[in-house]
């Protein structure tokens, strides 16, 4: 089986995070995609995240309805930093059936070097690249492939600017994941 893998840290899952799986799904030989939710991205400066119990609550939330993606959150008993390369050779002993290929934004294949075993990655996985904003890449590979996906202009920093601001009208979160936040008092940083 193909399995996409979908890195991020979720903070919050919101419906531009859902829509790019269903286009990964849509556009790419990925069979199910798994959105596999990182404690603390190593690329990205220390801030403070929703809980992971919480991020892992609301993506369950946020995938229910979708046949084949998969809320996944292995990464939380992996050694930190959570590197995309680590994570893969522990899925390859796990699910030695299953083929995994990585799916990022455009924005991270302009810093795909910087990745830890960059060259391990792309010679063993097919890369999926969905576009983020005006953010391109030179990088290429016979494994990228550059999606011919709708852009998504979701940002969750800006969902978490709105609902700390208690501008909740158009949130584009799933209202349950809205309901969960509420709930549960989940604190919100910006």
């Amino acid at each position: 089986m193909n399995i996409g893998l979908y890195f991020g840290t979720f903070n919050p899952v919101h419906n531009g995070h859902i829509s790019i799986a269903n286009s990964v799904l849509n556009y790419s030989k990925v069979d199910k995609l798994w959105l596999v939710l990182t404690p603390q991205s190593p690329h990205k400066t220390k801030s403070r995240l929703i809980d992971f119990k919480h991020r892992y609550e609301m993506l369950k939330i946020a995938c229910e309805k979708c046949e084949n993606i998969l809320p996944i959150d292995i990464e939380e008993n992996l050694p930190s930093p959570n590197y995309s390369i680590d994570t893969l050779k522990y899925l390859k002993k796990e699910y030695n059936s299953h083929n995994f290929s990585l799916v990022t934004g455009s924005d991270n294949m302009q810093k795909f070097t910087t990745w830890k075993d960059y060259i391990k990655i792309v010679e063993n996985h097919k890369i999926y690249v969905y576009p983020r904003g005006n953010c391109l890449s030179n990088f290429t590979h016979e494994n990228i492939n550059y999606l011919k996906a709708p852009y998504i202009n979701i940002s969750a920093s800006k969902i978490r600017k709105d609902i700390v601001n208690n501008q909740i009208d158009n949130l584009k979160i799933d209202p349950w994941v809205f309901k969960y936040i509420v709930d549960n008092n989940i604190e919100i940083n910006i």
